[in-house]
């Protein structure tokens, strides 16, 4: 195995505002003494990650990479721009993106006749996770996900139960606490106005997530 693949937000990003010059995936590749590359993203959300993940595994079938994929928020929904914004920021691709957020747009979605939008966000979570996974396995790349931030699954309903029980929760760790989440229990944050991780934020998520990884052999197929 000779890189380690990743994809998401600014979690997997470093912070130099805050003085954090690391990231979970920059650990981890140090720890295996692993190459890195790495696609992730300030401010965009699952859609983007999962597109440009598959194409950049359809750039480079002649390598051998073990995937790592930090997902954004469900509440965040990406789309393709015909401005050029931040292009060039991801080498080989042409497509460029920018988000927005539900939050920032209430109005025009009261407007939508039965927008479930709760239910909306989780189905397109379920949607972005089981296709991820089901192209890793088809391609046989061996994967481990988590939740950068904050996701849920209302498993009341009862269709996403069916689906969220088809997602192999051996290469998911800790679906159910993001590193979001984790640093704000732990107070691991990069500074008090700023809820990022800290450098040992990062450092704590992820040796959990090698300690994950390594019980279950995650590299290998």
């Amino acid at each position: 195995m000779s890189k380690i693949f990743s994809n998401g937000c600014s979690f997997l990003t470093p912070r130099p505002k805050d003085g954090v010059d690391t990231f979970t995936t920059k650990i981890l590749a140090e720890k295996y003494s692993m190459e890195l590359a790495n696609l992730a993203m300030g401010g965009r959300g699952n859609g983007r990650i999962s597109f440009t993940t598959k194409l950049w595994c359809e750039q480079h079938k002649q390598e051998n990479f073990f995937a790592v994929i930090g997902w954004s928020s469900m509440m965040r929904n990406d789309y393709v721009t015909n401005d050029g914004w931040k292009k060039g920021r991801i080498p080989d691709m042409d497509l460029t993106w920018r988000t927005w957020k539900l939050t920032d747009n209430i109005e025009f979605v009261k407007k939508q006749n039965g927008w479930d939008i709760e239910n909306n966000l989780i189905m397109q979570f379920l949607d972005n996770v089981l296709d991820m996974q089901n192209y890793f396995v088809a391609n046989k790349i061996p994967y481990v996900m988590f939740n950068s931030l904050p996701n849920y699954v209302d498993t009341s309903i009862s269709d996403f139960k069916t689906m969220a029980d088809a997602i192999d929760k051996s290469r998911f760790f800790r679906p159910e606490k993001s590193q979001l989440e984790f640093i704000q229990e732990k107070n691991l944050i990069a500074s008090k106005d700023d809820p990022h991780p800290s450098n040992e934020g990062h450092t704590q998520w992820a040796q959990q997530l090698q300690d994950f990884i390594d019980a279950n052999n995650l590299r290998t197929i």
